[in-house]
């Protein structure tokens, strides 16, 4: 008969598997229990479950199951099931999913001397409080706690091992583990009055930020930067408000996608998603700013007056400050508006007399000349002097116009007012009759000029108005720019996972220093 067969019909012959290894009753026994971690296989930040893969490493001594090497051909250590031997009735506390206990019964290793070594694999499902205040920058504490569900402190005692991450161990694609603490808990349960142990593993662990960053918070940034430039767009295209809201539209895609993978809690808003409704706050503010600034700019005189202190402020003063100029000959062509003083009047009574005594005398000669002869030719010149003499009885000088040209304007010049000053001296019934179309065609030029003065003067109001809306949207940008740049560093870089340093955790698979004890 094999020695090995030998020894299991000498080891339980006898053996009941019911009871606890001890001599005396009110003897404790001391299970050692650890975890060799394989994988991390999935962290469900939405149903807050931690999956592990892992092997239960269990350490107990049984008095009746020692022999001596010697007579069994210098055996020292047999493997046997485990349902032929005591074991712990050690259990997942915090599992949320399938049997509490170990599911595959391996083979135990038992040593000559009574010790047992059990490390059966394990897959748990634990529960596991997911903060996801730093989300995608975020740091999660995962625990596995394992203690046994019969026994008090009195009847089994818990105590852990020193390495509990082995060589085995498989990295993770989204999470990395930054330190595993053990702790030991003495704790009174309402429902019994003796005192339990219990080992709670705990699984600190950092994430991956890369693939988040890459998917989620470049395109937030990217869309939040993409609405700067819509204080760039002129007024008068009315692509603003639309870019706007296609900006808001996106960003409220992206907030229903994150909601979708993190657990709905009101406990706190993670990092992304306060960045989301930070720029989605932004978005809003710029949609009111771009109205603001489109309604300014299509003001006109005709339902808006400019008042003094914003013609002051915004095209006077400000604009340097903001590297904004107006163009050097707008003053040019739009000159500071006055109220016209050239009128004229035809008379009732059919005569016709420029009233030029309220306008400059420059106002004056120019209508002088330009309106009453039309024309400063010689041949005009002559026409007028034979009216004259007509009206005089046929008396009067004939001016030579055989001069040259300079000499000839100063003459008409001359005559043109000694003529104008005979008119106004003359009565009103001696005065030459003004034919009806040329009253009437006097009536429109005085009609066009007035227009053409009118239309100059709403034209430069309403290129204030626009030049405001400008200076307003360079303000706007600035102040964006400024707003967008502190808010989004202060909010994604405000995560402390980010600004850790590599040592500041120790390695992961170290346990240091003797059981630690805490009674709750």
């Amino acid at each position: 008969m094999p020695p090995e067969h030998r020894l299991l019909e000498y080891l339980f012959n006898s053996y009941t598997r019911s009871v606890r290894p001890v001599v005396r009753d009110n003897e404790t026994v001391r299970v050692t229990m650890g975890l060799q971690l394989s994988q991390i296989i999935d962290v469900n930040e939405r149903e807050q479950v931690m999956t592990t893969s892992l092997w239960v490493k269990q350490h107990w001594v049984d008095y009746r199951l020692q022999w001596d090497p010697a007579k069994y051909a210098d055996l020292k250590r047999i493997h046997v099931p485990i349902n032929f031997v005591w074991k712990p009735d050690i259990l997942l506390y915090n599992n949320v999913e399938g049997t509490y206990d170990v599911s595959m019964l391996t083979k135990a290793l038992l040593h000559y001397n009574g010790s047992i070594f059990w490390s059966p694999p394990a897959v748990y499902k634990s529960s596991c409080d997911i903060d996801v205040e730093q989300f995608p920058f975020d740091e999660q504490n995962c625990s596995l706690k394992f203690g046994s569900w019969t026994h008090d402190s009195s009847r089994l005692d818990l105590f852990p091992f020193k390495e509990p991450l082995g060589r085995t161990y498989w990295q993770n694609a989204e999470w990395e583990i930054v330190e595993m603490p053990i702790r030991r808990h003495r704790i009174s349960y309402p429902c019994c009055d003796n005192e339990y142990i219990d080992i709670t593993f705990y699984f600190v662990l950092h994430r991956k930020s890369l693939f988040y960053i890459v998917t989620f918070v470049v395109p937030c940034v990217l869309i939040t930067i993409l609405t700067i430039f819509v204080f760039y767009l002129p007024s008068n295209c009315g692509e603003k408000v639309t870019l706007c809201i296609s900006i808001l539209l996106a960003l409220i895609v992206f907030l229903l996608l994150i909601s979708d993978m993190i657990p709905p809690t009101s406990k706190a808003v993670p990092l992304i998603g306060v960045y989301l409704l930070f720029s989605m706050g932004m978005v809003t503010v710029s949609i009111l700013l771009t109205v603001i600034g489109i309604h300014i700019f299509h003001r006109t005189p005709l339902t808006h007056t400019i008042r003094p202190w914003v013609r002051t402020i915004f095209i006077e003063i400000l604009p340097p400050y903001i590297l904004m100029k107006r163009p050097a000959d707008c003053e040019k062509d739009f000159p500071v508006y006055q109220e016209p003083q050239i009128k004229i009047d035809p008379p009732t009574n059919g005569s016709f007399i420029p009233n030029g005594m309220d306008s400059p005398p420059g106002d004056r000669n120019c209508f002088s000349r330009r309106s009453l002869l039309l024309s400063r030719s010689p041949s005009h010149y002559r026409r007028l002097q034979k009216s004259e003499e007509g009206h005089e009885g046929g008396q009067g000088n004939h001016l030579s116009v055989e001069r040259d040209h300079d000499s000839e304007e100063e003459i008409m010049d001359s005559n043109i007012d000694n003529h104008l000053r005979q008119q106004r001296q003359r009565p009103s019934q001696d005065r030459p009759r003004v034919n009806s179309r040329v009253r009437d065609g006097l009536g429109y030029m005085n009609y066009l000029v007035e227009r053409t003065k009118s239309d100059d003067h709403e034209k430069q109001v309403e290129a204030e108005f626009q030049f405001v809306s400008m200076v307003l949207d360079r303000i706007f940008l600035i102040i964006y720019i400024i707003c967008v740049i502190v808010g989004s560093l202060s909010i994604l870089l405000s995560s402390p996972v980010i600004w850790e340093h590599a040592g500041q955790h120790p390695p992961p698979a170290r346990f240091t220093g003797e059981d630690l004890e805490f009674h709750i």
